[in-house]
């Protein structure tokens, strides 16, 4: 099952989905990030403002999305992932957000990636 965070206006959204748009080669679609191998691929993502970007557990180990920093105004995010599971948030706010798993890394190193939002 997918589990769907979506950012509206300052508010969360929950819901649930079970459908992957995973690319034609096996590695993530434009819209996707990966959690493989206790990293994020890849680790850095670009998307316009409105886009739904889905993290789907690969590993057999649970991880985290945790937000370290959002742009102003922007909702902070902190969701535990299952293995096979997978979390979808929409991003409306223009910016650059930091995030990494609590579990396998920090902020400032390990597990952790950049999403930025045009």
């Amino acid at each position: 099952m997918r589990r769907t965070i979506q950012s509206v206006v300052g508010a969360i959204a929950v819901g649930a989905a079970c459908s992957s748009s995973t690319s034609a080669g096996g590695g993530p679609a434009a819209d996707e990030v990966f959690m493989q191998g206790s990293a994020f691929n890849p680790t850095t993502r670009t998307v316009v403002a409105g886009t739904a970007v889905t993290w789907l557990n690969k590993d057999g180990l649970q991880h985290t999305v945790t937000s370290s920093a959002v742009p102003a105004g922007a909702t902070a995010f902190n969701t535990t992932i299952n293995p096979a599971g997978s979390l979808t948030l929409v991003f409306n706010a223009p910016g650059t957000y930091q995030y990494f798993c609590t579990i396998h890394g920090t902020a400032g190193s390990g597990m952790r990636a950049t999403l930025i939002v045009n």
